[in-house]
């Protein structure tokens, strides 16, 4: 991945959200973070507090998947390996 940009703070938050994306975080996560934290820079009210409170907090989630349920096991197959007689006609 190639980046190029005029801040080192700009390029460290590439980085992260690249590595996260390797890691399999959806980048959709980090972009909505950027933008509440860019809004919030504007805000001189707020500029010197803490943003915790803006940001979303995004919980991990371990879905397990569900097993298939082998009901209808499949009738054992005759293990001939030559092909049955032929029928006379």
């Amino acid at each position: 991945v190639c980046v190029m940009g005029p801040t080192l703070k700009g390029l460290k938050q590439v980085r992260r959200l690249i590595t996260d994306c390797f890691n399999n975080i959806h980048p959709i996560y980090h972009i909505k973070e950027l933008m509440i934290r860019r809004e919030l820079e504007k805000d001189p009210e707020l500029k010197d507090q803490n943003w915790d409170r803006f940001l979303p907090h995004f919980k991990k989630r371990n879905v397990q998947r569900k097993k298939a349920k082998d009901a209808k096991k499949k009738k054992a197959k005759s293990t001939d390996v030559f092909r049955p007689q032929q029928t006379p006609r």
